[in-house]
């Protein structure tokens, strides 16, 4: 019976263990639950450090500063270590060099050596020095890390060199081991980022997340479209999603339980406030489209205001002036930049207002929400090709060359073939004209040969670039010098580059393939008409009228 009895007792022990673990695990688990219901999360975090005027993902100091602008409160920024074990703001050595820096790297720089270089040729670079004076002036901002490299060695040099940054970063881990060595550095608040596990489970995760105090797990955007997101919010978790550019897919995201999303473009203002109710959608056919970004309208009537309800009334100005009611206003809009802005009241009581920007010419009429402004801005007016070579006096011979070439100009979008002005676009940003160095530009490859008489110009995702031109097909690779057409191999001394993920290429190249001749300085470059050749004298006086085309 003694046997029996301490058997009982060593089993009543174990049962009571177990069952003690049991409610441990539940414990955690609902306190990890309870934190992130606690919690006030941002629905929106600055991803690569936001945009800037089209550029995204730079990591520039631009980019922060617009982004603190714009109301985010979480930042996030990639960072490595530099040859000196200095932190900067870099997305990787390799893989995105060239598309950010316009280089490759063979080995990492120093920080002195980083500080001398631009983001896509314009934009600042961003160091932890930088951002630590930037922080200071900004309390309320946090910064979420990512890394590439050694993530423990590089959160270990923010906490011996900037201890005072410890609370404003939010650290990811890359994988479960990661948690106790951050959490042994001082930092409080981590967050789990997927992108680097090869088969996330969900139930481990869970299990994890009970067990350690996370801020949030985020997750690529393809792995919560296949149901991962749903799974972890349904058990308790904070979870965010990267990355994301579009409203909608964004509001799909939160309503499968998303606390917020990654974004370079969506604004904190655009998840809170006014913009979460009423937006402004173009409707051909009578029926509501998709949110108003930026959008070519003949009509008034196709503009329709998303979100209205019976106790609203709803008023439009333009200008901040005058309202307007219908398609006579805009018939009689000005040609040029306007404000547009919306003002929405309940029952007699003002509720917010929304602000856009429209610019009329001879075509449609352009509508871009507000964050797009500087498209807006950088259309420019419309300079007629006759007019100025009229005005200018051009002699009649040299307007006569220029109104069959391609004109443009170093830094600008804006450019002249056969006579009539376009723009150069990725999309819908400005592409603009870069300097290749040695006084040489480079034009987008593909507007400028299309325009010159290609038939076809496809790049394909390994960066082979195929041209059709008069029936005879030419290949290059991006960011090499080779031109291929059939066993005729032709070598330039400026390669072909990548610019924005958009190839770019010199005179010498247009010339390879369309056989015209170019004329470049100063900035300026005319590719002349099929067999037209001029020095001297007549190649200044024609660069000289090329250059008052641009203001």
């Amino acid at each position: 019976m003694a046997v029996k009895h301490a058997e009982t007792v060593k089993r009543a022990g174990s049962a009571a263990r177990i069952g003690f673990g049991i409610i441990l695990l539940f414990i955690l688990s609902t306190a990890a639950i309870f934190a992130a219901e606690d919690t006030v999360y941002e629905k929106v975090i600055a991803h690569g450090g936001g945009a800037f005027h089209g550029y995204e993902t730079t990591n520039s100091v631009e980019a922060l500063n617009q982004s603190i602008a714009n109301g985010y409160k979480i930042i996030e920024l990639d960072m490595e270590l530099s040859a000196d074990y200095k932190i900067i703001m870099l997305h990787d050595w390799d893989r995105t060099a060239v598309h950010y820096y316009g280089t490759s790297f063979s080995k990492k720089l120093s920080q002195s050596s980083f500080s001398r270089l631009s983001v896509h040729g314009v934009l600042e670079v961003l160091t932890f020095d930088k951002l630590a004076a930037i922080l200071e002036k900004n309390p309320e901002i946090r910064i979420v890390s990512d890394t590439k490299g050694d993530n423990i060695e590089l959160l270990t040099v923010i906490r011996d060199e900037y201890p005072k940054m410890l609370s404003r970063i939010i650290p990811q881990i890359y994988d479960y081991d990661q948690w106790s060595k951050v959490k042994e550095l001082g930092y409080q608040d981590i967050i789990f980022t997927l992108y680097a596990l090869d088969k996330p489970n969900a139930a481990e995760l869970t299990s994890f997340a009970g067990e350690h105090e996370l801020y949030a797990v985020t997750m690529p955007d393809y792995m919560a479209s296949r149901g991962l997101l749903r799974q972890l919010s349904d058990a308790g978790i904070a979870v965010y999603v990267h990355p994301v550019a579009d409203y909608h897919e964004a509001m799909g995201f939160l309503k499968q339980g998303a606390s917020g999303v990654y974004s370079g473009s969506l604004l904190p203002e655009e998840f809170d406030g006014i913009e979460r109710e009423y937006y402004l959608t173009v409707s051909w056919d009578g029926s509501a489209a998709v949110k108003l970004t930026d959008q070519r309208i003949d009509r008034w009537s196709e503009l329709v205001l998303y979100g209205t309800k019976p106790h609203d009334s709803v008023a439009f100005h333009l200008n901040q002036v005058s309202s307007c009611a219908g398609d006579n206003d805009f018939a009689q809009l000005k040609p040029g930049k306007h404000v547009l802005t919306v003002e929405i009241s309940e029952n007699g009581e003002r509720k917010g207002t929304l602000t856009y920007y429209l610019w009329k010419d001879k075509g449609k009429l352009r509508v871009v929400h507000k964050k797009y402004e500087y498209r807006i801005d950088g259309v420019g007016e419309e300079i007629d090709f006759h007019t100025v070579m009229q005005n200018e006096s051009v002699r009649p011979e040299v307007a006569e060359i220029l109104e069959h070439s391609l004109i443009a100009k170093e830094g600008g979008h804006i450019f002249y073939m056969n006579g009539i002005q376009e723009a150069y676009m990725n999309g819908e940003e400005y592409l603009t004209v870069q300097n290749g160095g040695f006084g040489r530009l480079l034009l987008p490859l593909g507007t400028s040969l299309l325009r010159l008489g290609a038939e076809s110009v496809v790049m394909n995702g390994g960066k082979d670039i195929s041209i059709l031109y008069r029936q005879e097909k030419s290949m290059i690779m991006a960011n090499t010098s080779i031109v291929r057409r059939g066993f005729l191999v032709t070598r330039l001394n400026m390669p072909v580059t990548l610019y924005l993920n958009k190839a770019m290429a010199g005179g010498e190249f247009y010339r390879c393939i369309t056989g015209r001749e170019y004329l470049e300085k100063d900035g300026k470059i005319v590719i002349l008409p099929e067999g037209k050749k001029y020095n001297g004298a007549m190649k200044d006086e024609l660069l000289a009228a090329a250059g008052k085309l641009f203001r």
